[in-house]
């Protein structure tokens, strides 16, 4: 699960409260999909369980942002793979093994391209790379929208008033948890900048005492005058 997964739940309480089924809020819905990912759908299955939205409109909205983000990607893939590939080097090997599963299965890696979790950008390009048809890639990854939003708005809406409980508990205890972290990170600050500062010290100590020091038996050029003004 994400790391950003639990902060999203301290703002869950009030972005329920002030949700309104207007069709602005299935539009944000929808053109966030492929941002918000799950959080989308089981937000909106529990703000459907409230009454704040419908659900059947929710299933929709998220299904069809999603679908079109894909087909965008897939068009993406199809026009700019090798432009891509070399401007993220380190990509490479994520792209490489999504063609490799396009090309054994286009049908599975077409419906499947909301569900795999890492791949969901580069899986749909690799599609249009590998020149998965369009007759087969359309309606294919829009079944896979569906049953993936369906599934967890289904999550969201079966949560219910618990979800919204463990979500309010949670937002009480947001602001101990916050002082907390923000002590934390604090100390860790002023911690590193002492660390820093002794570094500092011991690095100047350091070439100090690389410095040579002038032999007890060595001339210098004012002992050699003096010695040659003698003779």
């Amino acid at each position: 699960m994400r790391l950003w997964f639990f902060p999203a739940l301290l703002v869950a309480g009030s972005w329920l409260t002030a949700l309104s089924d207007g069709p602005w809020t299935y539009w944000v819905l929808g053109a966030s999909a492929i941002i918000t990912e799950e959080l989308g759908p089981i937000f909106g299955g529990i703000a459907a369980h409230e009454g704040q939205l419908h659900l059947g409109r929710v299933i929709v909205a998220i299904t069809l942002g999603g679908w079109v983000a894909t087909v965008l990607l897939y068009g993406v893939g199809r026009l700019k793979w090798d432009a891509i590939r070399r401007r993220f080097p380190r990509a490479r090997s994520t792209g490489t093994v999504a063609l490799r599963v396009v090309r054994n299965n286009p049908l599975k890696a077409s419906f499947f391209v909301r569900f795999a979790f890492g791949l969901r950008i580069v899986l749909p390009m690799a599609c249009g790379a590998a020149g998965v048809p369009l007759y087969i890639y359309l309606p294919v990854s829009l079944l896979g929208s569906v049953v993936w939003t369906s599934f967890f708005a289904a999550v969201g809406y079966a949560a219910g008033e618990a979800a919204v409980q463990a979500i309010g508990h949670i937002g009480q205890a947001g602001e101990l948890v916050g002082a907390v972290l923000l002590t934390i990170a604090i100390l860790a600050f002023v911690r590193w900048q002492r660390k820093r500062r002794e570094r500092k010290a011991a690095r100047s100590d350091t070439r100090r005492d690389a410095v040579p020091l002038p032999s007890d038996h060595a001339l210098t050029h004012d002992d050699i005058d003096i010695g040659s003004t003698r003779q």
